[in-house]
């Protein structure tokens, strides 16, 4: 484990994981802090033949703070890079960083394939094990479980309460009828391609 103040030159693993997460996450950061003039309100916050002001704000602060988290991972990958080197504390905040982003995605996977791939797509999947692979030995014990404890948790919301209350019965179907309400039969049909639930014909199955 590395001291407090000790300073790790960059190996060529580290070095790939940093400039992944330097192009992925300080890229999406930037974009999603700055693109208040882009974004429109969706079809489901509208109410009244307007948009719904509560309704906007409400997902505009999770918007924002995902962008927070994204911007943040990405500028200590960045300085990492320009530095050659990081520290335990770098480290520890890469690791504590996508443990934060993993119990939100384990917790909220949609049923069916969708939900395979919508975990499997996520970076933040692939690059917590290569982190835990690389730097395992050169951070705290105490944050390595801190990091297991948040993913046990997305775990546990998942089966204990995602499954139970967000899709009432909780299959693809559930899921397609409620995004076809709530953004129109458009984004559901994609959602079908994803899912694998179109036939030969191109109707949903």
């Amino acid at each position: 484990m590395l001291s407090s103040t000790e300073l790790l030159p960059l190996t060529t693993g580290l070095q790939i994981v940093l400039w992944i997460e330097a192009i992925i996450y300080l890229g999406l950061g930037l974009f999603e802090l700055f693109d208040d003039f882009q974004v429109r309100p969706k079809p489901w916050m509208f109410t009244e033949g307007r948009a719904n002001g509560w309704l906007v704000l409400q997902h505009k602060v999770g918007h924002k703070m995902h962008a927070g988290i994204c911007f943040l991972l990405g500028f200590i990958a960045a300085n990492g890079l320009f530095e050659g080197a990081v520290t335990r504390f770098e480290l520890e905040l890469i690791f504590v960083s996508f443990a934060v982003l993993m119990p939100t995605i384990l917790a909220l996977l949609p049923p069916g394939r969708i939900g395979v791939l919508g975990l499997i797509l996520k970076p933040e999947f692939w690059l917590q094990f290569v982190m835990f692979a690389l730097a395992s030995d050169l951070v705290r014990p105490a944050v390595l479980g801190l990091c297991l404890l948040l993913n046990l948790w997305g775990i546990i919301v998942y089966l204990l309460h995602t499954r139970r209350t967000l899709f009432v019965p909780y299959r693809y179907e559930t899921f397609r009828q409620d995004c076809a309400a709530a953004e129109g039969e458009a984004l559901a049909s994609r959602m079908d391609r994803l899912a694998g639930k179109l036939r030969s014909d191109g109707a949903a199955q």
